[in-house]
């Protein structure tokens, strides 16, 4: 099925799943079409329409869709902030978003030296956002090029960027995208890349791939990558709708791992650790062992920009104060929020769940049982964490394990030392 298909699926009907795997699949998707419509309709669409001052500012956040005569609109900008951020908060987003414009702009040129055709990009990582704990040093930027057909991508890059590619490039374009697809969690890194005087890391990956683990989580590789602050720099209407679908699950991951009560930075961390839950790098000092408090520490405004109108859209999430924030913890509610989180997660929290010596029955019909069963166990937390690892830890030691084809064995060795540098020295 085609990206537009699917976009236009999702629209019109609410379905997530590209294409479901079975029966029961299929089945429990279709009874979830209405709840499907609302979530794609209270999450994505109102970030769709929203104008172009917030388009120039990336806020990648949903604002309410409500009906405003055109004499109220001057009014509804003046009240368009971000709400919960404090004055200093407020002014440090404010800087934030300059720096972005100007980092748009420089990656901009280094977008416009390839002329294979590039339908979706943005940047991420500490090249683009500051994190705590480190130093001065200008780290490399990481880049995502989402693009229709891989194969052909790379043979016009290959031509064009010979230099950029590992022994994998004399191999031709087709050994190349059936690394990138085969192997790991779908993406091709080509590291260490000198563009205009930038150094990047530039990934390639299918939209169709991109698109199905942000709605599925298939591998959360970079779906987990977008829960965090990122920096668009080319737009597609599937992501943004996609995008907004991701984060909503993120959210109510992240409400089975926390309590009752909880802060605002609680969520985020929780929100933000969830990439890195099984990956094998943060076992082996392949990470800075902080690095998702680092994240949060220093990017806390921008993730209040990006969450607080989907944290205002759950029903049953709610603030109680600045920075701290209630979740209804009645069990058929945390069920009701279960039932629409991605089948991959679903899935992965029932075998967890029966390893934990819970009864939960198979068949679609013990679904409404089996997701309330799982609310109400004392370690729900648990196991949420031990889903959301079995479906990082292979995909993540895969791509890890790639690098060395896509890379080359001199540019991997480069890259994990610097890795291990940048935090041990700061």
């Amino acid at each position: 099925m085609t990206i537009l298909a699917t976009s236009r699926r999702v629209l019109s009907t609410g379905h997530l799943r590209v294409q479901p795997r079975n029966a029961v699949c299929q089945a429990r998707w279709e009874s979830k079409a209405v709840e499907g419509v609302k979530t794609v309709r209270d999450t994505a669409l109102p970030s769709m329409r929203q104008n172009k001052q917030a388009e120039s500012t990336d806020r990648q956040t949903v604002q309410p869709l409500v009906q405003v005569s055109r004499g109220a609109q001057n009014a509804q900008t003046q009240a368009d902030k971000t709400p919960w951020l404090s004055e200093a908060e407020e002014a440090k987003l404010d800087t934030m978003r300059d720096a972005q414009s100007e980092i748009r702009g420089v990656l901009d040129t280094v977008l416009r030296q390839f002329s294979a055709p590039i339908r979706y990009a943005f940047a991420y990582g500490s090249g683009v956002y500051k994190q705590s704990g480190y130093g001065a040093s200008k780290p490399m930027v990481d880049l995502i090029f989402g693009v229709s057909h891989p194969d052909h991508w790379h043979a016009l890059n290959i031509a064009q960027h010979r230099n950029h590619y590992s022994f994998m490039g004399t191999l031709g374009a087709n050994a190349v995208s059936f690394v990138q697809d085969r192997m790991g969690a779908g993406v091709y890194y080509n590291p260490f890349i000198e563009i205009n005087g930038v150094v990047v890391k530039y990934g390639v990956v299918s939209m169709s791939t991109l698109s199905s683990d942000l709605l599925n989580w298939d591998s959360l590789y970079l779906a987990g990558r977008m829960h965090k602050p990122t920096l668009t720099l080319r737009r597609d209407p599937l992501m943004r709708i996609s995008k907004q679908v991701n984060l909503t699950h993120a959210v109510r991951a992240a409400l089975l791992m926390l309590p009752k009560t909880f802060t605002t930075e609680e969520l985020f961390v929780c929100i933000a650790s969830l990439s890195f839950t099984g990956d094998i790098r943060m076992r082996i000092g392949g990470e800075n062992p902080r690095k998702v408090q680092n994240i949060v520490e220093a990017q806390l405004p921008l993730f209040k920009s990006r969450y607080t109108s989907i944290i205002e859209g759950l029903p049953n999430l709610e603030y109680i104060g600045q920075n701290l924030l209630q979740q209804n913890m009645a069990p058929t509610e945390r069920a009701s929020m279960l039932r629409k989180m991605p089948n991959n997660f679903y899935d992965r929290l029932l075998k967890q769940g029966r390893k934990a010596g819970i009864r939960l029955p198979p068949g679609f019909g013990a679904e409404r049982v089996n997701t309330e069963r799982l609310v109400e166990v004392d370690n729900i937390g648990q196991i949420a964490t031990k889903a959301v690892e079995s479906i990082v830890a292979w995909p993540a030691l895969t791509q890890s394990l790639k690098g060395v084809l896509s890379s080359g064995l001199t540019k991997s060795v480069s890259y994990m030392r610097a890795k291990n540098n940048k935090y041990r020295n700061n």
